[in-house]
């Protein structure tokens, strides 16, 4: 699927990958889902919260680079903080989507980000 590390998603450009990190299992699923597939090679993890607070270099960075976003639910904090600044992700996932239910219980955070990696790639 890769040639080379940090590419994903066609070309040679570098794929930055945001995931959210909001408090219910699935943000933290979006989290943990983004450090892994920085892990693996697939891009590098890049900081959302940057493109939320208006920072020029992180949503200037969002806007040029190919980017995976992993949001957690449907309310899509991630997608509104891109929408703000004009900017449509490469690839946009809703962990909620992949069947994978939002609930305030953190006991299985392990499985269910194997769960929705498999989903993902």
């Amino acid at each position: 699927m890769l040639e080379e590390k940090g590419v994903c998603c066609g070309g040679n450009v570098k794929t930055l990958i945001l995931g959210c990190s909001g408090g219910s299992n699935v943000g933290q699923i979006s989290n943990s889902a983004m450090i892994e597939l920085d892990k693996k090679g697939i891009g590098g993890a890049y900081c959302l919260a940057g493109v939320g607070a208006d920072l020029s270099g992180f949503v200037e960075s969002a806007r040029t680079a190919n980017t995976l976003l992993i949001d957690g639910c449907p309310v899509g904090c991630g997608k509104k903080a891109f929408e703000k600044h004009g900017i449509t992700p490469t690839r946009y996932v809703v962990i909620t989507e992949l069947g994978i239910e939002k609930k305030h219980n953190f006991d299985n955070l392990e499985a269910e980000t194997e769960e929705a990696l498999k989903k993902i790639f």
